[in-house]
């Protein structure tokens, strides 16, 4: 009977391990209360957990989803305010240095007419030559009329 519930724990970190690497994030309250009832269904019967580690444990799950939400909303501002700072970029004259897949670095240059997102998270910056400036290669952003707005 030792050998069942041992194994039956050992099923349940192995799924709880699982959930881990793919990140506590992903794991949903409904699936949280099943890994919680597998694991008192067998958990030793001489050996019980106590109502202090069940709410140790209830706590620490609670605290990384809730952590866990925090860093996705964070993620969505810090998204949100890339895209604003460069959407300020539309209409402006800007110049950086990129290079190609042979490694030739070639200046562009243009007036911004468009942003957009990668789908790594990069801003790219739509110029009216038909081509595309990453962000972090922008080197100079000048006004209308040529005034230097900003430089790295």
């Amino acid at each position: 009977m030792e050998t069942t519930s041992i194994s039956g724990v050992s099923a349940s970190t192995n799924s709880t391990s699982a959930a881990t690497a793919a990140g506590l994030g992903g794991i949903s309250s409904e699936e949280f209360l099943n890994i919680l009832v597998k694991q008192l269904q067998m958990q030793d019967p001489m050996e019980p957990m106590t109502n202090q580690e069940m709410l140790a444990q209830l706590s620490t799950i609670r605290e990384l989803e809730m952590n866990t939400r925090l860093s996705r909303k964070l993620e969505q501002l810090t998204d949100q305010q890339r895209f604003g700072s460069a959407a300020a970029l539309i209409g402006k004259h800007v110049k950086g240095t990129v290079a190609d897949s042979e490694g030739n670095e070639f200046v562009l240059e243009g007036i911004v007419t468009g942003v957009r997102f990668t789908e790594k998270g990069e801003v790219m910056l739509e110029l009216d030559t038909g081509e595309t400036l990453p962000l972090t290669k922008l080197e100079l952003v000048t006004d209308a009329d040529g005034t230097v707005l900003a430089a790295a």
